[in-house]
C-alpha cells in the first residue's frame, strides 16, 4: 500500500506499501514529533459494549480547504476498499462541504465540524495541536465503528501495490495495535505552478529512499492515547508494528 500526500506549494509527499511475502507498508508526510500526549479512556469501554464493528477500513482525518482536490481523494480511496470517512472540517472557507454532501448523503462521510475550542479540557489543549485533538475526539466519538482506520491526511493516498487489496494485508497485523506505514516523498515534478491535472496523474517523482517517519493504520478497540499523529499508544499487549511485525 502507499500513500500520497500533497503539500501547500503543490510538493506532494508519497508513501507507498509492498507486498512480498506478507505485506510491506511505506507511508510519506512531514510534520515534527510534539511531546504531548492524551488519553482516551471511554473508547475502550465503549468498544468492549460494540458486539461488530461497522466498517472493516476506514480513514480518519482532519480537513481545511481542500475543496479542489478531495473529490479525487475520496474516489480514489473508494475505489481501493475504504468503506467509509470520518472528515473534521477545520473551519474551511472554500465551501468544501458542497463537494463532501453528496458522499454524506450515501452515508460514505461522516462530517464533523471542528475547531480548538470545541474540546475544553485544560491538558488536551496544552499538549496536542489541532490536527491531533481532532484526531483523538472524532476516536472517542466513532472510532469504534471500525475495525482499521488510517490515520492518514487528506492529501495522502494509499497506494496498494501487487494484487492483494489493503484490507488482505491488513489481516497479517489483527493481533497487533496498529501498522506503521512508511513514507516516501514526492517533489514538485516540475511543475511551478499547481497543475490542472489529477493528484496522481500530475506528481510522479519521489525520493529513492523512505523517511523514517511514517503514518498509522489503527484498530481503534485497542487504542489508548496519541503522543502524536504519527504515534498512536495502544493498551497493554497491543503495539505498533512495521510490515515485518516489528514494534
Amino acid at each position: 500500500m502507499a500513500i500520497m500526500r500533497i503539500r501547500k506549494r503543490y510538493t506532494f509527499i508519497f508513501a507507498g506499501f509492498t507486498i512480498l511475502a506478507l505485506s510491506y507498508l511505506h507511508v510519506v508526510d512531514v510534520g515534527f514529533l510534539m511531546q504531548g500526549e492524551f488519553s482516551s479512556p471511554l473508547l475502550r469501554a465503549k468498544c468492549e459494549q460494540s458486539l461488530q464493528e461497522t466498517y472493516g477500513l476506514t480513514i480518519t482525518t482532519l480537513t481545511k480547504n481542500s475543496a479542489s482536490y478531495i473529490k479525487e481523494w475520496i474516489e480514489y480511496h473508494l475505489l481501493i476498499g475504504v468503506d467509509h470517512f470520518f472528515i473534521l472540517d477545520n473551519e474551511s472557507t472554500d465551501d468544501v462541504y458542497s463537494v463532501l454532501q453528496p458522499y454524506i448523503e450515501k452515508h460514505l462521510i461522516t462530517y464533523i465540524p471542528w475547531r480548538d475550542s470545541y474540546y475544553l479540557d485544560a491538558q488536551f489543549q496544552a499538549t496536542l495541536n489541532t490536527q491531533q485533538k481532532g484526531i483523538v475526539y472524532a476516536l472517542s466519538l466513532y472510532g469504534c465503528k471500525s475495525q482499521w482506520t488510517a490515520l492518514i491526511d487528506d492529501d495522502e493516498f494509499l497506494l496498494p501495490k501487487g494484487n492483494a487489496t489493503v484490507k488482505e494485508v491488513l489481516k497479517f497485523y489483527t493481533d497487533y495495535g496498529g501498522l506503521a506505514v512508511g513514507w516516501a516523498w514526492f517533489g514538485s515534478n516540475g511543475h511551478s505552478r499547481k497543475p490542472h491535472d489529477m493528484v496522481i496523474e500530475a506528481f510522479t517523482k519521489r525520493r529513492k529512499d523512505l523517511d523514517v517517519i511514517y503514518k498509522t493504520i489503527i484498530q481503534p478497540k485497542y487504542f489508548k492515547r496519541l503522543k502524536t499523529i504519527h504515534f498512536p499508544v495502544f493498551y497493554q499487549n497491543y503495539s505498533l508494528v512495521t510490515e515485518n511485525s516489528r514494534p
